[in-house]
């Protein structure tokens, strides 16, 4: 299982992101259930970041939920 960090260019929120990939994989392991999204809160440097962990076929992807994001990465829309 590939754990992936899509928060490199921040460092309280890539940092964020390792926190919430080890506890996720420490909870579910290596065959969690897929397409599905969990949300984390963790508290880095005094800061609280909410990182959301999206479990695909053959790894688990985190993103720290730090600034906007896309209409088109938003869970509701559709097309």
């Amino acid at each position: 299982m590939k754990l992936i960090n899509r928060s490199k260019h921040s460092s309280a929120g890539s940092r964020a992101c390792d926190a919430a990939l080890s506890t996720h994989h420490a909870k579910y392991g290596n065959y969690g259930r897929q397409k599905s999204r969990t949300n984390y809160t963790v508290s880095v440097d005094g800061m609280k970041i909410t990182v959301e962990v999206i479990n695909r076929s053959s790894s688990y992807v985190a993103t720290a939920m730090n600034g906007f994001r896309k209409l088109q990465n938003l869970p509701a829309h559709t097309s």
